[in-house]
């Protein structure tokens, strides 16, 4: 659920400006020769896998089809090219701190590693201003934004009706005020919480460890207006994907 609408205090912290590429991501798997989730056999409801899309792929479109245990290990990876400690056990999914020990405090972590749910939703509302989309504006427009604009809501504003019905390169568009592209549409965005509902209580820098769901935000270039709206929810479980599931980084900072 969305509510109940609580106030929650951030402290600094690094979000990606992009969406991480299909380029990017080819560079880890070329590494590490890691497999990912939707590669697996595991009568998985979606065909295909981040490298077998319904279309092809320019390097400097989001990877897609990814699952929250493909995306940390990513984030490890990215860590450990830049001489940081890895900031997940892959075994376990926990968080780690800068001495590889088990934490729920996300301002103990050195390494790259997903946004916090409440980070995410910060940075897709430009510092947490009361917008509705990642464009920075409380209208979806087809032109600023990729995401399924054929399915109207009388409720929530839209312009256009284009359904490009696939992704865009990660630079697509205009940036909202952070400079962030596309937080709303495109890929959907994993976040490091376990899903769980809201309380009413004040809290500074929240995250929620555990296993199952995971939480994901932004909506994917599928989705209708009333899911790529900057409070939309949704959840699965670590080791699931979609063809619009995807990732972006973020860091703490000190």
């Amino acid at each position: 659920a969305e509510v109940p609408v609580h106030e929650v205090e951030l402290d600094s912290f690094e979000i990606g400006k992009y969406e991480v590429t299909v380029g990017e991501f080819r560079a880890f798997i070329k590494d590490t020769g890691y497999l990912t989730s939707a590669e697996r056999p595991s009568g998985r409801p979606f065909p295909g896998n981040w490298q077998h899309m319904p279309y092809a792929q320019a390097d400097n479109e989001p990877v897609l089809d990814v699952s929250w245990d493909d995306a940390i290990r990513y984030c490890n990876w990215v860590s450990r090219k830049h001489g940081l400690p890895p900031a997940f056990d892959e075994k376990t999914g926990a968080l780690l701190d800068e001495k590889a020990e088990v934490t729920a405090d996300v301002r103990k972590v050195a390494g790259y590693r997903l946004p916090t749910e409440a980070e995410w939703e910060f940075a897709a509302r430009e510092r947490g201003r009361k917008v509705r989309f990642g464009n920075g504006q409380d209208i979806a427009r087809s032109e600023e934004i990729n995401f399924d604009a054929s399915v109207q809501n009388a409720a929530l504003p839209t312009e256009g009706r284009t359904n490009r019905a696939r992704s865009t390169p990660v630079d697509s568009f205009k940036p909202n005020a952070l400079g962030l592209y596309n937080m709303s549409g495109n890929a959907w965005e994993w976040c490091l919480d376990r899903g769980q509902d809201y309380t009413t209580a004040r809290q500074k820098n929240p995250f929620t460890p555990g296993a199952q769901p995971k939480v994901i935000r932004g909506g994917g270039l599928t989705c209708d207006v009333t899911i790529i709206r900057n409070t939309s929810r949704s959840c699965f479980g670590s080791g699931q994907s979609c063809p619009a599931s995807g990732i972006r980084l973020a860091r703490t900072v000190k």
